[in-house]
């Protein structure tokens, strides 16, 4: 017999293993009872955060803040991970701040306490951290945490302005949540 055809019936005999295996298989299905169906409740995997209705309101009362000042800031408000939750630039703010104000709330929201660490951001465990995320923290004065039935949820920061300033509007916001 020529190779092409010994390769030919080769072939055709494990497509028959393949749907004879498949028909038995199907087969098997429809005479198996179906398992009764429990309700499973719903899992959800969301993330601790402030709602975003909150969040808006919030920063409204930052940039109140900051305009009774004589600033213009960028806050951030963030979910427990450090990601966005609504963001605020002010006309003329810089265009630094939103990067800052977001790298201070992700300080804050992270370590559970306002984001000026002190001593502490010099230690290699800081270095390690900030490291691993890509150096997007930013332990200067200007977040506190946003705390609920004692956990940390988020994190306002705010940027722009002088130390002082940026967290009075930080507080400001955290007063509205």
């Amino acid at each position: 017999m020529p190779r092409l055809t010994k390769i030919a019936l080769g072939c055709g005999a494990i497509a028959v293993c393949v749907l004879a295996t498949w028909d038995v298989l199907a087969r098997q299905a429809e005479r198996t009872p179906a398992a009764p169906s429990a309700a499973a409740p719903a899992r959800s995997a969301t993330v601790p955060r402030p709602p975003l209705s909150a969040a808006l309101k919030a920063l409204d009362a930052a940039v109140a803040s900051a305009t009774q000042a004589g600033i213009s800031l960028s806050c951030a408000v963030v979910d427990v991970h450090g990601d966005a939750v609504a963001l605020v630039r002010m006309d003329e703010a810089g265009f630094l701040t939103v990067s800052l104000a977001q790298g201070k709330a992700l300080v804050a929201a992270l370590f559970g306490r306002p984001s000026d660490l002190g001593p502490m951001a010099a230690s290699p465990f800081f270095a390690s951290v900030n490291a691993s995320l890509q150096g997007r923290m930013v332990p200067a004065r200007g977040a506190v945490p946003i705390v609920r039935d004692g956990r940390v949820i988020g994190a306002v920061g705010c940027s722009g302005g002088a130390p002082a300033q940026d967290e009075a509007a930080a507080k400001a916001a955290l007063a509205m949540l």
